[in-house]
């Protein structure tokens, strides 16, 4: 026979299971929501999966391609920007630099005019010394980071590495209008 006692008990103890699953869905795999600062929601594999096939399908369509130069003292040497048309539309950029000591090349590529994939690649060292190479990886979706590798190791999707190669990617594209490539990258 339940008593009354029991039944308080089973009540409570379901109350708490259920706030359990409720604060287990609604942190999720992104973490608490904190003041100011936006979540991101961890990749699917079927999301990375269609960034892949994206960029797979740029890289082997035959694109027009239209190349510029610039230099910006203090922000770049010999700079180089190569936007890659399918029709007219943007759907791939490079951009590639060096200043001092070290060089870079970014691959921005765009779907609908978004940026889906930022690639980075920085080398540099010492005038005498060890070169080093740093290879970065944005995955996105919905303007967000969704995975961002750093030397093929996953890092956190709320890494400002992130956010600022989807905001690069963003100023690039829309340099293109008036080929103003060192207020778009050195500002």
């Amino acid at each position: 026979m339940i008593t009354n006692k029991h039944k308080t008990s089973l009540k409570v103890s379901l109350l708490f299971v259920f706030l359990i699953i409720l604060s287990t869905r609604s942190w999720g795999q992104s973490g608490p929501s904190v003041p100011g600062h936006k979540t991101v929601q961890a990749a699917s594999e079927q999301d990375i999966t269609t960034i892949r096939r994206i960029y797979q399908e740029i890289n082997s369509l035959k694109l027009t391609q239209q190349r510029f130069t610039y230099e910006a003292p203090g922000c770049v040497e010999e700079g180089v920007v190569n936007y890659f048309f399918r029709d007219k539309a943007i759907v791939k950029i490079t951009e590639s630099g060096s200043i001092g000591d070290g060089s870079w090349v970014h691959e921005y590529y765009y779907e609908s005019g978004k940026a889906i994939f930022c690639y980075e690649a920085i080398v540099g060292g010492p005038a005498i010394g060890k070169v080093t190479k740093t290879e970065y990886r944005v995955y996105v979706k919905d303007n967000r980071p969704v995975r961002i590798t750093a030397n093929n190791k996953l890092i956190a999707v709320n890494d400002s590495k992130g956010t600022e190669a989807i905001q690069t990617a963003a100023k690039i594209y829309k340099a293109y209008a008036k080929k103003d490539f060192a207020s778009a990258l050195c500002d």
